[in-house]
């Protein structure tokens, strides 16, 4: 009558007094953990550091979009594993796994390249319209230096009231945009200097073996085990109980 008083207290003196099964399911799931540890296939994975450059180059500078622009070269069982990332303004890591490290390297230099180049590509674009308007500016300021010096001269010498009026005009005209040019000329000169030339960084490029996890999965398999082992004695506790009360009736 009272063999069911305290369920819980049942339970638990059942299952300690099987706890060499426990302990011993514990330790052979470690063991398999450990197993898999070490028959598990390395992976290695590389990585290398693109300055981009502080030009303007959205569709080279945003992760999403050059993932998809450079994996299409890359081996389609390698495709998945690459990964763009901005690491600080200006400078994208690119990286790549696989169980093959020569190939990965190789592949991820070679991504890593063609996209150094299309980034010094569009520089080189943006560069060559910045010198071309520096050096028309350049022309502009000197031509109206010229000019003034010119009209300068011819009205130090007009007689004619009409024409001296219509040249003092003109001078002061260009007297009042040469500052403007100026500046213009400066400031172009000056984002001609900010720009700096992309460049793939020889020294970031790296290439790591993967971990075997050896301890995390020793502790998860034991884990598993235990709790495996605690789901089945449980079970074989109410099994049994069952059982008995079925005798009972």
């Amino acid at each position: 009558m009272n063999d069911h008083k305290y369920p819980v207290y049942d339970y638990f003196k059942f299952i300690w007094d099987k706890k060499l099964l426990l302990i011993l399911a514990t330790i052979l799931f470690m063991i398999a953990g450990a197993a898999f540890s070490f028959t598990r296939t390395p992976s290695y994975t590389s990585k290398a550091v693109v300055f981009t450059g502080n030009g303007e180059n959205d569709k080279l500078s945003k992760p999403g979009l050059i993932s998809g622009e450079y994996k299409e070269g890359l081996p389609e069982n390698l495709r998945a594993s690459f990964d763009v990332k901005i690491v600080e303004p200006f400078l994208i890591s690119l990286s790549l796994s696989g169980p093959d490290k020569n190939t990965v390297e190789s592949e991820l230099i070679e991504a890593a390249a063609k996209y150094e180049a299309d980034l010094k590509e569009r520089y080189n674009e943006q560069k060559g319209v910045w010198d071309d308007y520096t050096k028309a500016l350049k022309a502009k300021v000197e031509k109206t230096e010229q000019l003034i010096d010119t009209y300068r001269e011819i009205s130090s010498t007009e007689k004619n009231e009409e024409n001296l009026n219509r040249y003092t005009e003109i001078l002061m005209l260009k007297e009042e945009k040469l500052p403007r040019y100026y500046a213009d000329l400066k400031e172009a000169e000056y984002e001609l200097k900010l720009l700096e030339e992309p460049e793939l960084k020889k020294d970031s490029i790296t290439t790591t073996a993967s971990s075997n996890n050896l301890l995390r999965n020793i502790l998860l398999g034991g884990a598993f085990g235990f709790q495996l082992m605690l789901l089945i004695l449980v079970f074989w506790k109410y099994v049994l109980n069952a059982r008995r009360s079925e005798s009972q009736k």
